[in-house]
């Protein structure tokens, strides 16, 4: 039988309504309140100061289910103004939650609430967008599932991967804003002629003074840990065959993570929130503010096996352990140390006269300017 186009659009505009109808009707208002204020935490073996969610860092994970409508009380009990801002969400403009651009800063004492339907599946996370805030611990995840679901799975894990100072965050500034090489010592990672020598690459060290460059931009803070949901290990009961699904957000203030699971690859099934065909990786890199989800086969023959989230100048790493809690532990790969000596290719004339760290790099003001570089 054939349809014109008219008698198309009359059959096609009732199931139309229809699916409207029935997608408003299973909308449910799902609301959370949180709370920042100060606080303390002990992630090192003394308290430090900090700003916390509902009592904790990271925050709560909220959760929605595609098509809900989404309300968020966010109560300021500090004595600073705050903000929220949902990092990937469809959200109309005024619910962003960047103060100054899209609207005022939640003052000491006051609430807003933020509400918005949810448009969209995956994983994402929330932070604050107010002075140094996140890199307090103003911060959590955010869970939406889709309608129907997308992967079989017998855990769902959302882990927030971050990093800690007990150092003052306005300190760490001033100290990138004068640019020594404070961090690189007390890390072990500063680059000497001993130390070149000793990898074989003096004539690398020698090009980089030559052209009078610091040594190679890895990571620029020394953090005293790398936290996973708040934690340096996290453990997630599960049994022998279990799958896993880990929500992996780097949440870090500025840190790179290398993804490795004790017993081969993992299956990337998600990222920053998008399903992706499904690949499988044995070391994933995580960028600040991304968003991986992978699948994990918890293996036959017992005991627990090692998530490793380690910082990508390998100074240090957390832990999610998979299985059985009591059993024995198997441990993830370590990540190699990274060869800092290694040089940007031969330097020219123009380089080593320069007279601007941008003209030594290649970028001289004229090209910038120009967009050029």
């Amino acid at each position: 039988m054939t349809l014109t186009l008219t008698a198309f659009y009359r059959l096609s505009l009732p199931i139309f309504v229809l699916t409207v109808l029935c997608g408003t009707l299973r909308a449910e208002t799902v609301e959370y309140d949180l709370t920042i204020e100060r606080g303390t935490v002990n992630f090192t073996g003394q308290e430090r100061p900090a700003m916390t969610i509902n009592g904790g860092i990271p925050g709560p994970v909220v959760e929605f289910t595609e098509g809900d409508d989404a309300v968020l009380r966010v109560h300021n009990a500090m004595d600073v103004p705050t903000s929220i801002h949902w990092h990937g969400l469809l959200v109309p403009p005024d619910m962003d939650g960047v103060p100054f651009i899209t609207y005022p800063p939640i003052q000491p004492g006051d609430t807003f609430t933020y509400r918005f339907p949810i448009r969209q599946a995956g994983t994402y996370w929330y932070h604050s967008h107010s002075e140094l805030q996140e890199q307090k611990g103003v911060y959590g995840v955010i869970v939406i599932h889709p309608r129907r679901p997308d992967h079989r799975v017998d855990h769902d894990v959302a882990v927030l991967l971050s990093d800690w100072t007990d150092e003052s965050v306005h300190e760490v500034m001033k100290t990138l804003r004068r640019g020594s090489e404070y961090y690189s010592i007390k890390k072990g990672s500063a680059i000497s002629l001993t130390e070149g020598a000793k990898y074989g690459m003096l004539g690398g060290f020698f090009k980089r003074e030559l052209l009078r460059m610091p040594e190679m931009d890895i990571s620029d803070v020394y953090y005293d840990r790398f936290l996973a949901n708040g934690k340096p290990e996290t453990v997630v009961p599960a049994k022998p065959g279990d799958v896993v699904r880990l929500r992996l957000v780097d949440g870090s203030a500025s840190t790179f993570f290398y993804g490795e699971f004790a017993k081969g690859p993992m299956t990337i099934v998600a990222s920053d929130g998008q399903p992706v065909e499904r690949v499988k990786h044995d070391r994933l890199l995580m960028g600040i503010a991304e968003t991986y989800d992978v699948l994990l086969t918890v293996p036959q023959g017992g005991g627990a096996w090692e998530f490793r989230a380690t910082a990508h100048d390998s100074s240090g790493h957390a832990s999610i352990w998979i299985g059985d809690p009591n059993g024995e532990r198997h441990a993830a790969p370590d990540v190699p140390v990274p060869n800092l000596y290694y040089s940007m290719g031969m330097p020219t004339l123009g380089q080593i006269f320069a007279f601007t760290p941008a003209g030594t790099m290649g970028m001289p003001t004229r090209k910038v300017d120009a967009g050029k570089f």
